[in-house]
């Protein structure tokens, strides 16, 4: 048995024990339900497809990281604290296809149920709004299953890294806390050491735009960017061209974004296997 054997047993396991078809009923609702609402509340107008669009993007952003942690933070812990660890490294396994497989388990348990939430909600969408944009919808489909990916990954290396389900439980609540609600505060007081006073909007220097760009949220937001024609946002201009001081740098270009957004898959797997390959299992 090999990393796939695992991550294909792993998939089947989340069906038979309906999180596989609990997740697709949420994701159904979240992409359908909630791309109906803007329809809902217009005014003796239709909405546009991008009025759809622009609206289904928050809540997506909200929920898939959270769907990805909690799929993925008990994936091997909870192996560990049951004593099937020791079975599942009994047969021919590697801890190092354990953990892959794990993470590729997982994310397709994420990602299946993304796919049908956006099949329907394809129909959906179609027969509400005008101007249905194929390139657009489907580079929200693939920013949304890459961002699973990436929290999918972080959780299974914090499973892989400790010896419980209270610590796993811990430890994803403090990065989501962390990197998705506190983090545009740690840019702000290194700013505050060196400057004295408070960041404005724009006329930003490009290392403070960079740390907030390390944050997976806000590497994922500047993806999307490669991904989606963004309409009717205003205009406030939210990309790092209009709010560093002189010439965007590379690194605050949005294709920089897939790189940051890459390490996040592979840093913490790789720390979180090696956590993991040098743990004592009692």
């Amino acid at each position: 048995m090999s990393w796939m054997h695992i991550a294909s047993k792993d998939f089947a396991d989340a069906g038979r024990s309906m999180m596989l078809w609990a997740l697709t009923v949420l994701l159904v609702l979240l992409v359908a339900g909630v791309s109906a609402i803007p329809y809902l509340l217009a005014d003796g107008t239709t909405p546009t497809f991008e009025q759809a669009l622009n609206f289904l993007f928050t809540p997506i952003g909200l929920l898939v990281p959270i769907i990805g942690l909690v799929v993925g933070y008990q994936a091997i812990v909870s192996e560990r604290e049951s004593g099937s660890i020791r079975f599942l490294l009994g047969l021919p396994n590697t801890r190092r296809d354990v953990v892959l497989g794990k993470v590729v388990g997982r994310a397709g348990v994420v990602a299946v149920p993304t796919l049908i939430g956006f099949l329907v909600g394809a129909v959906v969408i179609g027969a509400l709004y005008d101007g249905f944009i194929v390139t657009d919808y489907l580079g929200l489909l693939v920013f949304s299953l890459i961002m699973g990916l990436v929290y999918v990954s972080v959780a299974v290396a914090i499973s892989a890294s400790v010896s419980s389900r209270a610590k796993a439980l811990a430890g994803v609540l403090g990065f989501f806390v962390l990197f998705d609600f506190l983090w545009e505060f740690v840019p702000m007081a290194m700013y505050w050491a060196v400057e004295g006073n408070l960041p404005g909007f724009d006329g930003l220097p490009a290392w403070y735009l960079f740390v907030l760009r390390l944050s997976p949220g806000q590497a994922l937001s500047a993806l999307a960017l490669t991904l989606i024609e963004f309409a009717g946002a205003g205009d406030l201009d939210l990309t790092a061209a209009g709010r560093v001081a002189g010439e965007v740098p590379f690194y605050l270009e949005n294709w920089f974004a897939w790189i940051i957004v890459v390490l996040w898959i592979t840093v913490p797997v790789s720390l979180g296997y090696l956590r993991f390959k040098n743990a004592i299992l009692s």
